[in-house]
Parts: C-alpha cells; sequence; structure tokens
C-alpha cells in the first residue's frame, strides 16, 4: 500500500504515469468541480449515510495497473467516483486521494456515462470485505 505524503505534486505525478485517464463528459466540464459540500437530501433517499461533495484528481490502483480518475462524492460508507475504465461488482481497488492517503474499495455498480468515463460507487474495504454500517436497534 502507498504511504500517506505531503508531497503537494504526489497525484499529479502519479496522474501524468497513468495507463489511462477518465475524461469528463462535455456536459460535466463546466460545472464539475464547482460543487462542494453537503449534497441536498432527497425524500425518496434511502441510502444509510449522507453523501458529500468531494470532487478531485484520484488514482485509481486494480492489481498492478494505475488509472487516473475523479471522486464524485464520499459518505461513511464508501465512495463515488468516475473511472476510465469499467470495473465489476466485487472488483478490490485502491484510490488515492491527493493528500496521500488510500482507501481500500470494494465496487458495488459500475455505469458507462461516455468513452473512458464510467461512474462507480464503491463500499470501504477491509481485508478485502465490504464494511457494513452497524446494526442499530
Amino acid at each position: 500500500m502507498l504511504e500517506v505524503s505531503h508531497d503537494r505534486n504526489v497525484i499529479g505525478q502519479a496522474w501524468e504515469a497513468a495507463t489511462e485517464k477518465v475524461q469528463l463528459p462535455d456536459s460535466w466540464q463546466a460545472h464539475f468541480f464547482a460543487k462542494s459540500g453537503p449534497m441536498a437530501l432527497h425524500f425518496e433517499n434511502h441510502r444509510n449515510f449522507h453523501r458529500y461533495f468531494v470532487r478531485v484528481k484520484a488514482i485509481i490502483k486494480h492489481g498492478e495497473t494505475t488509472y487516473g480518475g475523479y471522486t464524485k462524492d464520499i459518505s461513511r460508507e464508501g465512495v463515488g467516483l468516475l473511472s476510465p475504465v469499467q470495473f465489476w461488482p466485487q472488483d478490490l481497488i485502491e484510490l488515492q486521494l491527493p493528500q496521500g492517503y488510500v482507501l481500500p474499495l470494494t465496487i458495488v455498480r459500475c455505469k458507462r456515462l461516455e468513452d473512458m468515463c464510467f461512474e462507480c460507487g464503491a463500499k470501504f474495504t477491509l481485508n478485502g470485505t465490504p464494511l457494513s454500517p452497524p446494526e442499530v436497534e
């Protein structure tokens, strides 16, 4: 696993070296990075935890291959991300954030938006097993 690093250019260097990089849809270019903070709640929201917009470059490691991606949002249970390649449910990946933190994740869904842009949802993982929220009685 990668060590935590305080080098501000750690993502930039890894991004340039990535095998493939996500390409945002044209309609997202102008506003994708403008969103931040908590997401609005919707009446029919069945999620366990509230999500927060976190829009940054990230490095996705799958096996020995690295890809350049973007985070979309984060919650206590997992991360939404954009990837240049399709992943399948149960795929194990590592997501490196700009601060150098590495998050082990298990893919739970992935859909194609355009060429070189797949929207994925992933749960935090411990020893290859997705973490589940504690049962509330």
